[in-house]
């Protein structure tokens, strides 16, 4: 099951537009939805219009947060509903007069945060590492890269003999400070994925590296909703005591394990310490030694009695 079937098209620079009425700038859009920047806050699932000049789209805030880029000012993820021919349309337009760029990774791989940063080197030039995922990673860079250009990127995990060196291309860059000129910028890495892997398990058994939770949730979200579409299909599974939309939601998460090695092992590794927690015994016997049960329990926020992600794995995927 593939969540990321959409292309995302970065637009440099933003496109000026509405939402509900109060101004944003549009930085990047796709068949499905689109992000933008603003000055206030909004609400999780608000929905309101988006107009982007003479489109104009249905949308619903799925995330929002503080944009780590600007200092006081937020960025929101929306779902948009609209004929894909019309935003196919925008999109030629914004490719022909070269303000888009396409990413082409799709962020098919999850995103580690860093804290602290992690120094390192791009192409010989001093780096700090902000996130990290099995295909890419987001830099602060000193001095502004060329979309396109590739070097090498090297830096060594702590308390570890890890040394990385990967190419990896410049996918999109933006100024950071005026005040002390510097960049960010997404990099698209293309080599040595179950390198990159080895150091993100490293980085989160240290407590230097932790899951992007925003892409959790949003992921989240899509894998109940296609449960909720589908359970009228699986009304047979009930018969063994489990509702069919919960037994879905399990095997979705299940796949989205699968198809995410270095997510996984975010989760197995939690898994392993519960396995190791006494209390674990008392509050999921039905999965207490089974690991990949255990991931999923987690990664639902253990919203889901144990024992129905217990039946729902004896079952197997349908």
């Amino acid at each position: 099951m593939n969540l990321r079937k959409a292309e995302r098209f970065l637009l440099a620079p933003p496109i000026a537009a509405t939402f509900g009425g109060a101004a944003v700038a549009v930085c990047d859009i796709s068949e499905k939805g689109a992000r933008f920047r603003h000055d206030k806050p909004l609400e999780a699932d608000a929905k309101a219009v988006l107009e982007l000049g003479s489109l104009t789209l249905e949308a619903a805030i799925v995330w929002t947060q503080l944009d780590p880029a600007t200092p006081g000012r937020y960025v929101s993820g929306v779902r948009t509903y609209g004929p894909p021919e019309a935003i196919q349309s925008l999109i030629a337009q914004l490719h022909a007069s070269q303000r888009s760029k396409r990413v082409e990774e799709l962020r098919s791989t999850d995103r580690f945060f860093l804290a602290p940063l992690l120094e390192g080197t791009f192409g010989g030039e001093k780096v700090q590492i902000e996130n990290l995922s099995a295909r890419g990673a987001l830099l602060e860079l000193p001095t502004e890269r060329p979309r396109g250009s590739s070097a090498a990127l090297r830096f060594s995990v702590p308390e570890s003999s890890i040394e990385i060196d990967v190419q990896g291309a410049i996918v999109w860059t933006a100024l950071k400070s005026l005040a002390a000129p510097s960049y960010r910028a997404g990099l698209f890495i293309n080599e040595k994925p179950e390198l990159m892997r080895m150091a993100i398990g490293h980085l989160c058994e240290i407590n230097r590296a932790a899951l992007d939770t925003q892409s959790l949730r949003l992921k989240l979200k899509i894998i109940r909703a296609r449960a909720r579409h589908l359970a009228p299909q699986y009304r047979d599974v009930e018969k063994s005591g489990i509702p069919a939309e919960q037994y879905l939601l399990i095997q979705g998460v299940r796949e989205e394990l699968r198809l995410n090695p270095e997510e996984a092992m975010h989760w197995y590794r939690r898994a392993r310490l519960i396995i190791n927690d006494p209390a674990t015994r008392t509050l999921a016997p039905p999965i207490a030694t089974h690991p990949d049960a255990l991931a999923v329990w987690e990664y639902l926020d253990r919203s889901v009695d144990p024992s129905i992600v217990g039946r729902a794995f004896e079952l197997g995927i349908p």
